[in-house]
């Protein structure tokens, strides 16, 4: 809990800093309502969270070609993606219990969605039927709109594969038009 709390006060680790400029543009952005509607996303807590772990996902995946500061900006937008859900939850109104049973299966959700994106990511040089595939499950749930999707993820990725670590953490993050 003071773990928790002290990361939500204030911390003096500059990639704290940096996750927090990150996780509120991703935030902005993966709650477009371009993203939510008839044959797109359900505009739910479940369907944004989707969304969100879908850029959250391309982020992390970028990082990792970053060394160790990447890894450590990485952890960093997690623990502020979990901060964020521990304010969430406690707004909601539930106790220290309520929210520990709470998060556990947020942060395996968003950790089995990231595995599964990255896998379907490093797939994207033979075909984007992986990609395809994860969104469909995912976000989308109809083959209707799936196509939209992973344009846009793989320009997404793409974009960020040509921005710098210091771009990336000052939050210099471009997102490309959806649809």
């Amino acid at each position: 809990m003071l773990k928790i709390l002290s990361r939500i006060s204030g911390s003096n680790r500059t990639e704290i800093k940096d996750a927090r400029l990150i996780y509120e543009k991703v935030m902005v952005q993966s709650r477009s309502h371009r993203f939510f509607g008839e044959n797109l996303c359900k505009d739910t807590t479940d369907g944004r969270m989707e969304v969100l772990c879908l850029h959250l996902s391309v982020i992390l995946f970028i990082l990792r070609t970053h060394g160790k500061t990447g890894k450590k900006l990485s952890q960093a937008i997690y623990d502020v993606m979990i901060d964020d859900f521990d304010v969430a939850l406690r707004e909601e109104g539930l106790s220290d219990t309520g929210v520990a049973r709470r998060i556990k299966p947020l942060a395996k959700m968003f950790f089995t969605r990231a595995k599964q994106y990255a896998d379907a990511f490093e797939a994207i040089n033979m075909n984007k039927t992986a990609l395809a595939n994860q969104i469909n499950n995912f976000v989308c749930r109809t083959d209707d709109n799936v196509d939209s999707f992973v344009d846009y993820t793989v320009t997404f990725l793409t974009i960020l594969t040509e921005n710098s670590l210091g771009q990336i953490a000052q939050a210099k993050i471009d997102f490309p038009k959806f649809h």
